[in-house]
């Protein structure tokens, strides 16, 4: 039996639902959910392969497209869309971030920006290619330490320019991105306007 489309484009609007990225468990629920393809035989097999065959990250890349890329490193099953573009109405806005005072539009905005799993991604590898290791830049916490090879390479990336300095277009850089844990990351977004990257200790009472 065929399929209605080609699995490189159902994987395409799958990653964009979910945001940018995802885990393969994540992207086969989600198209089983969608229903929109042939689910014969052992169809995920079929996902993992266009992925890889369209990523220059992968051995089995074929050289001609390079949609997808390995968001944690190859092994991980941690895939993103390398030109992915957040949009307005793919961000919840949690309860202590609907009061930011630029108003829900441009908070929006900043998180569409944030979000970006590409700009994350190239922050990570040069932070630790400075630092030898990913660790929060406020409480100095390394999750590989605390929880071992689950923890490897996690960190949470925090865009540091406030909302109200972003000038219409302006595209995110690597050296807007600091690392974070999920602790302090959820504190400053508490914080209004957000912390500058020497500022972030300020936020630990010792």
């Amino acid at each position: 039996m065929s399929q209605p489309r080609p699995w490189i484009d159902e994987i395409i609007d799958v990653l964009k639902e979910l945001g940018g990225d995802g885990y393969y468990e994540d992207i086969y629920d989600r198209i089983y959910d969608r229903k929109r393809m042939n689910f014969i035989g052992k169809w995920e097999a079929s996902v993992r392969d266009a992925i890889e065959r369209n990523s220059s990250d992968s051995e089995k890349h074929t050289g001609k497209r390079d949609v997808f890329y390995s968001v944690d490193g190859i092994g991980k099953g941690h895939w993103g869309l390398r030109n992915f573009e957040p949009y307005g109405n793919n961000v919840n806005l949690t309860d202590d971030d609907s009061g930011f005072p630029e108003g829900k539009k441009e908070l929006r905005k900043h998180i569409c920006r944030e979000r970006n799993p590409m700009v994350i991604k190239l922050a990570k590898e040069k932070f630790k290619a400075e630092h030898g290791k990913l660790y929060c830049e406020a409480c100095n916490f390394n999750f590989e330490n605390k929880y071992g090879e689950i923890g490897q390479d996690f960190i949470e990336g925090h865009h540091i320019i406030p909302v109200s300095q972003i000038p219409e277009g302006y595209k995110t850089k690597v050296d807007d991105i600091i690392m974070l844990c999920s602790n302090c990351h959820r504190m400053i977004h508490k914080k209004r306007p957000w912390l500058k990257r020497n500022e972030l200790n300020k936020l630990i009472i010792k």
